[in-house]
């Protein structure tokens, strides 16, 4: 395995996402119910105490590693197939060995529950081991040039990936190792950030945070903290971490933030079946080869660079 110190993109732009929701007023859309202000009652509390013990409902709708890897092979022949119907004939995107993807794909499924909106990080082991040191996403195996398309079309290939992604956005997600429930139908289940049960498991944590010497109001802060941008600071971010998650084991907040979080997710099922069929039907379309070139006319007019992480839905 892997470690390089770096805090994930995707938990600080979804705690970007938070805040913006919670000085909105997390107000409930037609679209997505579970934003609704209510709070969903929930299920029995676990004691929670690794990462391997999480289960959420969600999960079930998620692809797991052997899709994944399915799924993004798939997508690269598609891509292929656009370019070869576009001129590119014999100039194909990199395919992916599946066996050099095995590894990053678990890690990167992990993840999921690794890291979190609600509770930040948590990995008890590896934090006592490398503080918010954290694993590699998946991202492109070794093997791969990196490349999403032929550099001498790559206009050709920034509009197949672009019209593919504008068909389905988890296609990016995919292709760039980072789908998790916010690419699913309507951005997937959100939870209300007033929720009375993570205010007063927040509350709990950051009391035992502040008898140890740390002050912090919720467990995302922590690792997101602008002090460890600072040279100088690789002991007292470690030495927070381990507080950290001493903290969440003895105040039980991943157990609290995973029923609330499950009773978030089972709104967003039942709101939801029909559009949840539909993207798997989607996704199976792809898998089985069934899917048809798309129509890259619009994309291709505008496309004027090859298409990066950035480029892709998040």
């Amino acid at each position: 395995m892997t470690y390089r110190k770096r805090l994930t993109g995707a938990l600080f732009a979804a705690c970007c996402l938070m805040v913006g929701v919670l000085l909105s007023g997390c107000t409930p859309t037609a679209d997505n119910p579970s934003t609704a202000s209510s709070e969903p009652p929930i299920g029995p509390v676990s004691t929670i105490t690794s990462p391997d013990q999480i289960v959420r409902p969600i999960d079930a709708y998620l692809p797991g590693e052997q899709q994944i890897i399915g799924l993004t092979l798939a997508y690269y022949g598609l891509a292929n197939d656009c370019l070869r119907a576009h001129g590119a004939e014999g100039v194909a995107v990199p395919f992916v060995n599946p066996a050099d993807m095995t590894g990053n794909v678990h890690v990167h499924v992990l993840q999921r529950a690794i890291e979190s909106t609600l509770y930040g990080i948590f990995d008890p082991d590896e934090v006592a081991l490398s503080g918010y040191d954290w694993k590699e996403s998946v991202g492109l195996p070794a093997g791969s040039t990196g490349l999403l398309g032929p550099p001498d079309h790559m206009d050709i290939a920034n509009a197949c990936w672009q019209a593919i992604w504008s068909v389905d956005p988890s296609a990016g997600a995919l292709v760039m190792g980072t789908l998790n429930e916010h690419q699913m139908p309507d951005g997937g289940p959100v939870i209300n950030p007033q929720d009375s049960r993570m205010l007063a498991a927040y509350e709990q944590w950051s009391a035992c945070m502040k008898e140890k010497g740390f002050v912090y109001s919720d467990p995302r802060s922590a690792p997101l903290d602008p002090q460890w941008k600072n040279p100088g600071t690789e002991a007292a971010l470690a030495a927070t971490a381990v507080a950290d998650m001493d903290c969440k084991v003895s105040t039980n907040l991943v157990g609290v933030a995973v029923a609330v979080q499950s009773a978030y997710d089972q709104v967003y099922i039942d709101t939801h079946r029909d559009a949840l069929a539909a993207w798997q039907g989607q996704l199976d379309s792809i898998m089985n080869g069934t899917s048809a070139v798309p129509d890259i006319g619009s994309f291709l007019a505008q496309a004027t660079q090859a298409p990066s992480p950035s480029d892709s839905p998040s």
